[in-house]
């Protein structure tokens, strides 16, 4: 249980533990029309109570103040689990030899193996040479936290390449197969991350081959900045970061640099723009530009710049560019600002990002009920 699940605890008391609840209170919290249920008239025999019953909508979201795509991703949750199950057992039945139409596990696994190293075998950035090329003056925070990210990528591709050419070895018999190297092969066939990977990666609920596309992408933010390590790219995309609270703590330390303010009374305050990141031309003035961010649980209309409902089967929406800034902390409550939590991957926790400000002209309880996020990596590329 952390501060958002007892700030939505909060929420639901408040809307539900009220007087109004003994005399017909809307029981479906923020629903707008869609669905209506009323608190029975108090008084009466207990036969009029259980009668009432009777008269309760089938199950939806909308009581618990979600939007109805919230079963929609249920349900393709429940979906997943069940094909992964049923892949598992295909990898346990033997294919036929005579069938040439049938590719084996080991074959599926040595082509992708092959694959993979063929991406990544020049991916190595030059992070000491890129240290020593800058001054101890040039090296502010923004510097400190790409070269570290260069460093992860490093770390993560050896670990790939050596995993991957053992196992080479292991598919052209040079090598014996060990345990390490079956579960290896074993992850590539299905389509899993290996569990190495997972360790030294980065936060991702991606199949495979989306992984890897992923992969190439950050790659191409890091070469951006590679190219001109004295500088941020003009809109950095959050969800390519390895880790993404450093780079906003990285605002917040130019603020204190600036300013001379002290880093422990700041937070960031985002800004959402109208522009996508490719129209952006130059860097921000005050913060940084930033993108890759999707909405979860609501849209954001960029007529009212404002949250507003979902558009059905629309389970993610790509935010504008935003304007990260770091700015004093406040206790001031603003009614026209929701708090939405940002998380790294759809599964939320445990990769908390930090905390954004997005203007509504609803109440901001009901995008607390609603679930509403923002989530760096959606996974559809």
């Amino acid at each position: 249980v952390d501060h958002w699940d007892r700030r939505m605890c909060q929420k639901y008391l408040l809307y539900f533990m009220k007087d109004e609840l003994l005399d017909e209170l809307e029981m479906v919290p923020y629903a707008d029309g869609k669905l209506s249920w009323m608190s029975p008239q108090p008084g009466g025999p207990h036969e009029r109570y259980a009668e009432h019953l009777e008269t309760l909508p089938p199950e939806s979201p909308l009581f618990f103040g979600m939007h109805p795509n919230a079963e929609i991703n249920f349900r393709t949750v429940q979906c997943d689990k069940v094909f992964d199950v049923l892949m598992l057992l295909m990898a346990g039945g033997g294919g036929s030899g005579e069938d040439s139409a049938v590719v084996s596990p080991m074959a599926v696994a040595e082509a992708t193996c092959n694959e993979i190293i063929d991406e990544v075998n020049e991916k190595k950035f030059p992070t000491d040479d890129i240290s020593r090329s800058m001054t101890e003056e040039e090296k502010g925070p923004y510097q400190f936290v790409f070269l570290q990210e260069c460093e992860c990528m490093n770390g993560l591709v050896a670990v790939m390449l050596g995993g991957l050419r053992e196992l080479q070895l292991g598919f052209k018999g040079e090598l014996t197969m060990s345990e390490a190297m079956e579960t290896l092969a074993d992850a590539l066939w299905a389509e899993k991350l290996p569990a190495w990977w997972v360790k030294l990666g980065f936060p991702s609920t991606r199949p495979l081959k989306s992984w890897r596309v992923n992969l190439q992408d950050r790659c191409l933010q890091l070469d951006d900045w590679i190219n001109d390590p004295l500088s941020i790219p003009k809109v950095v995309d959050l969800s390519r970061l390895f880790n993404p609270p450093s780079f906003l703590n990285a605002i917040k330390q130019i603020c204190c640099q600036t300013q001379g303010l002290e880093l422990d009374k700041l937070q960031v305050f985002t800004d959402v723009t109208t522009r996508e990141a490719k129209a952006v031309d130059a860097r921000s003035k005050d913060g940084a530009f930033c993108t890759g961010m999707f909405l979860e649980g609501a849209r954001w209309d960029t007529v009212s710049k404002s949250l507003e409902d979902s558009k059905p089967k629309e389970m993610f929406v790509q935010m504008p560019v935003i304007n990260c800034k770091a700015g004093l902390m406040t206790d001031k409550v603003d009614k026209n600002v929701y708090i939405c939590p940002t998380y790294c991957v759809p599964t939320r926790r445990p990769f908390y990002v930090f905390p954004a400000q997005l203007r509504t002209k609803a109440p901001p309880d009901k995008w607390v009920l609603a679930g509403v996020a923002m989530i760096l990596d959606v996974g559809t590329a």
